[in-house]
């Protein structure tokens, strides 16, 4: 399965979520691409939209391959296989960096929204797809520490085994989890590059 763009995948998502009577639900994306998809979600379910803040902590010299990620608490997520190609002092190091990214980050996009709370209330989790699903984990950690009262992880596409791993901390909705999965970007005909400008102006459009 294939998408045109992050909106038609947003769309097409929507559609899947709408039979699970989701009341009023906070639909969070996942920076920056996810945020489009959320945006998408959130206007056909007429729910609000915020963010979540997670980065990935990457192999050294191959940023892209995760090792693990961090969320807004500053929880360090470590994937099984994370010290067969990295030692602890790297790990450390790479968490902390990716910390005070995350930190500026959620900075700048409270200022185009201020965070919405998600206690008690229903919760989409959104991203534009997922790999080894460590950026995704960290996340949900994030927001399982703030007690909401239901929580779905929705993604367009995703790797079978991380979808796995993320249904046994929640609800998952995803369209597609090729058993051959690629990268999330070859299941885009359009994939290009979301920008933190992009990310506070629908979160400005939004309040």
């Amino acid at each position: 399965m294939r998408f045109r763009d992050r909106r038609h995948a947003g769309a097409l998502l929507a559609e899947a979520l709408k039979p699970l009577g989701l009341e009023n639900p906070v639909v969070l994306g996942v920076p920056r691409g996810g945020v489009v998809v959320a945006d998408e979600v959130a206007r056909a379910l007429g729910g609000e939209l915020d963010v979540v803040l997670a980065r990935k902590v990457g192999a050294p010299g191959n940023p892209e391959f995760a090792l693990g990620a961090v969320g807004e608490k500053g929880d360090l997520i470590l994937m099984p296989y994370a010290r067969n190609y990295a030692d602890e002092s790297y790990l450390l190091r790479e968490a902390a960096r990716q910390r005070e990214t995350v930190r500026k980050r959620a900075e700048r996009y409270r200022k185009a929204r201020p965070k919405v709370p998600l206690k008690g209330r229903d919760v989409v989790l959104v991203d534009d797809g997922v790999a080894t699903g460590s950026t995704l984990e960290a996340a949900l950690a994030t927001v399982l520490a703030e007690a909401p009262r239901r929580v779905v992880v929705a993604v367009p596409v995703g790797s079978p085994e991380a979808l796995k791993r993320l249904k046994e901390k929640a609800e998952v909705v995803a369209l597609s989890a090729p058993e051959d999965f690629a990268a999330v970007g070859a299941y885009y005909l359009d994939f290009g590059e979301v920008t933190d400008e992009d990310v506070e102006a629908l979160l400005a459009a939004r309040v």
